[in-house]
C-alpha cells in the first residue's frame, strides 16, 4: 500500500504577520472561483475574526483593490505593512480589553488618518450588551459621516469575547453589502 504524503499548511497567518502556505492556498482558491464562475468583481467582500481577520488584512495589503469592503473583527497586523489599505472601505470592531487587536487597530487607523484617509470612530465605547436595534442605530449614525473606514470599540471584553456579538449587528453587514468598487 502506497502512503500519501500530506503537506502541512499550518496556520493561515501568525502573530509574526507572515504570509503562509495556507494563506497562499486560500488566495489561490479565491482567484480560481473569481475566474471560473460568474462573480461580480465589483462586489467581493471579506470578513474575518482573529486569524480570519488577519488573513483578510494580509490579502488586502497585497491586493488593495480586490475587496469592495471588509468587516474586520478582533484582529491586527503589522501596521508598517498596512499603508496600502488606506483607500479601502473597512468596518473594524474590537473590544477595549483586547490587548493585541485594540492597540493594533488604534495604530492602523492613526496611520490611515496620517495618510489622509478619514476614519469615523465612536466617541465613547459602545455597550456590547445593548439591544441589536440600539447598536444598529449607532452604526447607521456613524456611517452617516461617510468615512471609508469605520472603527468601533466596545467597552470591556477581550479578544475571545468580541465575535460573540460583532456578527449580530445587522447594520454593519448592511453597510458592507452596500459598498461597491469604483
Amino acid at each position: 500500500m502506497r502512503r500519501r504524503r500530506r503537506t502541512q499548511l499550518g496556520m493561515m497567518t501568525t502573530d509574526k504577520n507572515e504570509w503562509t502556505p495556507g494563506l497562499t492556498l486560500a488566495w489561490d482558491t479565491i482567484q480560481h472561483v473569481v475566474e471560473a464562475y460568474a462573480v461580480d468583481t465589483q462586489r467581493i467582500y471579506g470578513t474575518g475574526q482573529s486569524q480570519g481577520g488577519m488573513s483578510n488584512i494580509a490579502m488586502a495589503d497585497r491586493h488593495p483593490d480586490f475587496f469592495a469592503a471588509q468587516y474586520l473583527v478582533a484582529c491586527q497586523w503589522n501596521v508598517d505593512e498596512m499603508a496600502a489599505m488606506k483607500d479601502s472601505r473597512l468596518w473594524i470592531t474590537v473590544s477595549e480589553g483586547d490587548n493585541k487587536a485594540c492597540p493594533g487597530m488604534n495604530a492602523a487607523t492613526a496611520l490611515w488618518e496620517r495618510l489622509g484617509t478619514p476614519v469615523a470612530q465612536n466617541a465613547s465605547y459602545w455597550n456590547n450588551k445593548a439591544p441589536v436595534a440600539v447598536l444598529d442605530d449607532a452604526v447607521r449614525e456613524l456611517a452617516k459621516e461617510g468615512a471609508p473606514i469605520n472603527y468601533t470599540i466596545f467597552a470591556g471584553g477581550n479578544h475571545m469575547y468580541t465575535w460573540s456579538f460583532a456578527y449580530n449587528i445587522d447594520a454593519i453587514r448592511e453597510w458592507m453589502f452596500a459598498q461597491r468598487k469604483n
